[in-house]
């Protein structure tokens, strides 16, 4: 069965991305309902796991980028709906009329299996060729652009 992303781990790792924060502790457990719950506390009454969920900050642009692509190179941008993240990236990306793939690693079995390959802990993550970049930096994804490696 496939990995899936939790709804609520989502969440609290949109929630520490808007906060700059490269890590949290997450704890995970199931009351005695049957249900999971997910916080940044452990509970007092019952054992939980604890997962470590890795976020990355986005950068503010400081100017102007010149980003042109190198001919014949593919952008693959992973992402999810609800990352703000992501959501730059791919306005940045569009702003500069650079053509992209997009794959939503929830909704997306491509996005799905191209994420659990790249051993992925956190969104998005954009492929320039064979160049790979855990977040979005506008400049260094413009550098990435030129190298067309």
């Amino acid at each position: 069965m496939p990995a899936r992303i939790h709804p609520a781990v989502a969440a609290i790792a949109l929630f520490v991305a808007v906060s700059d924060a490269s890590a949290v502790d997450v704890y995970k457990w199931k009351d005695a309902q049957g249900r999971t719950h997910i916080s940044d506390r452990p509970p007092a009454d019952a054992q939980a796991e604890r997962l470590q969920i890795r976020t990355f900050s986005a950068p503010v642009e400081t100017g102007p980028v010149d980003a042109a692509p190198a001919a014949g190179q593919n952008v693959v941008m992973l992402t999810t709906t609800w990352c703000g993240v992501c959501k730059r990236a791919r306005n940045w990306l569009t702003e500069k009329g650079i053509p992209f793939t997009e794959h939503d690693v929830e909704r997306s079995e491509t996005g799905k299996a191209e994420y659990r390959r790249l051993a992925g802990r956190g969104v998005p993550i954009i492929l320039v060729g064979n160049q790979r970049m855990d977040g979005f930096d506008p400049n260094r994804l413009a550098a990435m652009l030129k190298r067309g490696e």
